[in-house]
Formats: C-alpha cells, structure tokens, sequence
C-alpha cells in the first residue's frame, strides 16, 4: 500500500475530509490529515500499532491543531505486517469532527533490480 489515502469518518460540516495517507517504498510514512474550514482548532490522537513477525510496537500522538491543519505530523513504520491505525480529531469544545479506526496489511517492500 503506496500512495494510498484511507479515509476517515467526518462527523461535522466544516470536515470535507479526514484520514491518513500512507507512502514510501522500504518504511510506510503514515500522515494524518483534515480538509475543511480554515478557522477550524481543537486536539487530535493519532495511533499506531504494528503486528509484525518480529513483534509489535504502538505508537500514539495527541498534539492540538490549528488553522484546519494538523501540520506536518507522521509516523514512520517497518514494512511488512499488520497496521491498527486510529484517528480521533476534536474541536476546541470536544466535539468530534472525524474518527477513524482501520486495520490494514501492508506488503513487503518491492525488490528493485
């Protein structure tokens, strides 16, 4: 899975879009992100947790953002294995704007010749 975007689950207007884009060939780089209002600020979670035949790991953020976007926020994993990925934004009052909660698989790397 490259070049992939898993869509999140938007729970209010000023959301157009939410979810995480997944690239990179050797690691996955998994960015979340928001589309909507401009003016929009609350607090986000970001997790991660990798099953893998080596063992597992998990990984979480909580950051605030502001100006609709949550930056430049990323997490870099091994490939292959297991992916639970979850993603709960929240405006400054608490109300969810987008949630997501996915499990996928991601691939070996391709072998270049």
């Amino acid at each position: 899975m490259n070049g992939q975007t898993i869509l999140g689950n938007p729970s209010d207007p000023r959301i157009t879009a939410c979810g995480v884009r997944i690239d990179g060939q050797e690691m996955a780089t998994l960015r979340p992100f928001i589309e909507g209002a401009t003016d929009l600020n609350g607090n986000f979670a970001f997790s991660i947790a990798t099953h893998s035949q080596g063992g597992g790991s998990t990984t979480s953020q909580r950051n605030r953002f502001s100006a609709g976007s949550l930056g430049d926020t990323q997490v870099v994993i091994n490939r292959p294995g297991r992916v639970r990925i979850t993603l709960v934004v929240t405006d400054d009052a608490g109300k969810t704007l987008c949630d997501l909660d996915q499990t996928i698989e991601l691939s070996q790397p391709t072998t270049r010749i």
